[in-house]
């Protein structure tokens, strides 16, 4: 009976254990397959925060070698780019002097929205491109580029085209009014101008960044950072 009674006892034992550590062994492979899905989340919302898409590109063709400055003139090549990098118009201009200026308006939106990617419009930051001028001209004689509150080339009837034009159409409205814009769900809208001291033979990327702004870029850079920069694509 002794005998009986205790091996009754060690297999219960026995038997508690092995099921405890099983038990456990769910536990901790549950846990850590959350935190794989959480970090696998947090990875992909700092990827989408941190890309940034190509919009368009500008050569120098030629300049002139007159150091005067009211003198000198700049003859570039602007070409827009599709989100894979197709050309989608080109156009040659001759401006003065050598400091040239990409003027736009951008509308960025709120941090979650970008990382979550949930709401496919706002995702990124948008961007009409509006003029080209040099540090010789006022902005207001620039060189046009697209129309302010039309639909930028390459998008005119779809769903993302209708919800920029609604943005466009009453930029300035949500630029200037907190409430206006946190009700369309725009974080930040506003002018923008980037510009660089150009030389001929040299290449520029206009690229906007997804939670950020415009940026010009020299192509040689852009190729010595890693061609490992992903471009975000528009819905």
């Amino acid at each position: 009976m002794v005998v009986l009674v205790g091996g009754i006892l060690i297999g219960g034992i026995a038997w508690w254990t092995t099921d405890r550590e099983n038990r456990l062994r769910e536990e901790i492979a549950g846990i850590e397959a959350r935190m794989a899905a959480e970090i696998a989340v947090r990875d992909a919302a700092i990827d989408r925060l941190g890309r940034d898409r190509r919009i368009a590109r500008l050569e120098v063709l030629d300049q002139s070698q007159d150091q005067d400055r009211e003198g000198a003139w700049t003859d570039l090549r602007f070409i827009e780019l599709d989100d894979e990098g197709r050309e989608l118009a080109s156009r040659e201009m001759r401006l003065p002097g050598r400091v040239i200026y990409v003027d736009a308006w951008t509308a960025r939106f709120p941090m979650e929205s970008v990382a979550s990617a949930t709401d496919p419009f706002r995702d990124q930051t948008i961007v009409l491109l509006r003029r080209i001028y040099s540090d010789q001209i006022p902005p207001r004689e620039g060189i046009p580029i697209d129309t302010p509150g039309g639909i930028p080339d390459g998008y005119a009837g779809s769903d993302q085209a209708r919800f920029e034009q609604a943005i466009w159409s009453r930029f300035w409205t949500l630029a200037s009014d907190p409430d206006a814009a946190r009700r369309s769900g725009i974080r930040v809208a506003q002018g923008e101008a980037v510009y660089k001291p150009m030389q001929p033979g040299e290449t520029y990327e206009l690229r906007v960044e997804a939670a950020g702004g415009m940026t010009l870029i020299p192509i040689s850079d852009v190729a010595i950072a890693g061609s490992g920069d992903s471009d975000l694509s528009m819905p």
